[in-house]
């Protein structure tokens, strides 16, 4: 399996606060994100699993990540 990594430049952990510690990783069928720092780690929603909007529309473009699920 190929992982792609990425840095998210600017991107503050939301666990542990760390600035510049978020890396995004991608497969060919799954996308989240991840805290070098704590280890905390969110799934990237799909379109079929988030039919739901945010409570306020997000003006940027911003993607919304969700807690993920170890399993």
């Amino acid at each position: 399996m190929n992982i792609k990594r990425r840095f998210i430049a600017g991107a503050k952990c939301p666990k542990c606060e760390a600035a510049d510690r978020i890396v995004m990783l991608s497969t060919q069928t799954d996308e989240w994100i991840e805290c070098i720092e704590c280890g905390y780690s969110e799934n990237r929603p799909t379109h079929v699993d988030a039919p739901e909007e945010p409570a306020t529309p997000d003006e940027v473009g911003v993607i919304q990540f969700k807690p993920r699920q170890t399993k």
